[in-house]
């Protein structure tokens, strides 16, 4: 299975420009079967035209896809908003959930859980960004660490951490998983420059890492780049 996580900034390039097709031609050229994605637009704000953006990617890559919005708009029925989302191969997607963490002045954070099948292999896809704060981070962390305890069926968590491998908070999480890219040198953040590696992959133990890797992404139609994994099941 081909795994990538992409922070996608709405589209936003690091020329100032917006276009959402330059990510779906990125994310169209690695032929991953799932997709992790953050801050995505949904109907959510003039910047993109309240474009949603989820479509635009499930239409032009011919993909399923799921959102868990952060920050959300309209009524209480209303899935529209801002946050993460998943793009995955059609047919593979078989149920997922949403959470969403709240801080005192901080930007919410949501984490989508999906059970997904893949070549006839069952998985469990997390998709989250994490937060800044300690207390943010912590809370966040601590629902990946309980993820990561339920052994099966096999567990991959993707996403913006907004700090490197090896950071503290991310202890919890890295005693329990495996880092998919532990082997890479090379950030992915800022992407015309890329310093630290902010953008992750990890899967529970059992599940054995083929390769890893940045994609190089010259036009930087975000300011992350994304990272891939290619993962197969003990199962």
């Amino acid at each position: 299975m081909k795994v990538m996580s992409y922070n996608i900034r709405h589209g936003l390039g690091c020329d100032g420009r917006l276009d959402i097709n330059r990510i779906a031609e990125v994310i169209q050229l690695q032929q991953a079967d799932v997709v992790g994605l953050n801050e995505v637009d949904v109907r959510f704000h003039r910047r993109t035209a309240f474009a949603d953006q989820l479509d635009i990617l499930t239409t032009r890559l011919n993909m399923d896809g799921a959102f868990a919005p952060a920050i959300k708009v309209g009524n209480e029925a209303s899935n529209d908003g801002y946050g993460n989302a998943l793009l995955l191969r059609k047919g593979g997607l078989i149920d997922y959930t949403s959470e969403i963490f709240t801080g005192k002045g901080e930007e919410c954070r949501s984490l989508l859980l999906a059970n997904v099948e893949i070549d006839g292999c069952h998985w469990r896809i997390a998709v989250t960004h994490i937060g800044f704060s300690p207390w943010m981070r912590r809370r966040q962390v601590e629902r990946l660490e309980q993820l990561a305890l339920e052994r099966t069926p096999p567990l991959v968590v993707m996403g913006d951490f907004n700090m490197s491998p090896g950071h503290i908070a991310l202890a919890p999480l890295e005693c329990r998983m495996i880092d998919v890219l532990a082997q890479v040198e090379e950030g992915t953040y800022p992407c015309y420059r890329p310093r630290r590696r902010i953008d992750g992959i990890y899967c529970t133990p059992g599940v054995k890492v083929i390769t890893g890797w940045v994609v190089d992404t010259p036009d930087c139609p975000s300011d992350h780049r994304p990272v891939m994994g290619e993962l197969q099941s003990s199962l």
